[in-house]
């Protein structure tokens, strides 16, 4: 790591207090030698400190404070200096934290139907996509239509990849059919969907947020019907119960 004059001009009142480590002196010292800017303030340090001593040792010579007066503005700039460094040092920190946390775990990319690589076979859909960790849904508010979606992060990428060319169920539209035909609040164990589905969809990237406002419309049924219709002619009918 680059030693820059930032961290001199921390460690420069250790250094003439005499408090610092052989290594940290070394390290001074030889930056000392390259750094004009550096020995300047290692200079106005020592007359500050002399002059210190000076006034402590004269507290009412009213001469002795006003020659200190430029040396503590100097004191006061390089305290203000340092303070500011380790505020936007943090501030820094906590930025890039939150934003690889939001990178890494948050930030969601929809997969179309296309890129899904969607294929019926024997009543099943099948994907390139390993559902696991992928696949959300959205009842409407009618609670007829399922609206699906594929996405991932790069931690779902990461956790659950998807092999190349493999083929990973998606949808047995029989599931759909049993749900159907279920009486409302009858257990099962051979499917978790709710009852009442008529018809089932897959949404593609750039209707996702039309999916996700259907919900906006739960005070307004009519509303909320029209926008269901709207979006259900955008996206691939999956499977219907007619």
């Amino acid at each position: 790591m680059k030693i820059t004059c930032n961290i001199i001009e921390d460690l420069l009142p250790l250094y003439i207090d005499d408090m610092v480590s052989e290594d940290s002196r070394q390290l001074v010292e030889k930056h000392l030698k390259e750094c004009d800017a550096c020995r300047k303030m290692l200079d106005e340090m020592k007359k500050e400190n002399q002059l210190r001593t000076v006034s402590e040792n004269a507290e009412r010579n009213s001469d002795h404070r006003t020659e200190i007066a430029p040396l503590k503005k100097i004191r006061r700039r390089i305290r203000r200096k340092r303070i500011i460094s380790i505020i936007l040092a943090a501030v820094l920190v906590l930025l890039a934290s939150g934003i690889g946390h939001y990178w890494y775990y948050d930030k969601k990319t929809y997969i179309s139907w296309e890129d899904a690589g969607m294929t019926l076979r024997d009543g099943k859909i099948y994907s390139k996509i390993d559902p696991d960790g992928h696949k959300t849904a959205i009842l409407s508010v009618d609670q007829k239509n399922m609206f699906y979606m594929l996405s991932e992060t790069a931690w779902i990428r990461k956790n659950y990849p998807s092999a190349q060319n493999a083929e990973n169920l998606m949808f047995d539209l029989d599931e759909f059919q049993k749900a159907h035909d279920r009486l409302p609040d009858t257990a099962t164990d051979e499917t978790s969907l709710p009852t009442g589905i008529e018809n089932v969809y897959y949404v593609d990237p750039e209707n996702i947020k039309e999916a996700f406002a259907l919900w906006d419309y739960q005070d307004e049924p009519d509303k909320a019907q029209q926008k269901e219709q709207e979006l259900a002619a955008k996206c691939h009918l999956i499977w219907s119960a007619d």
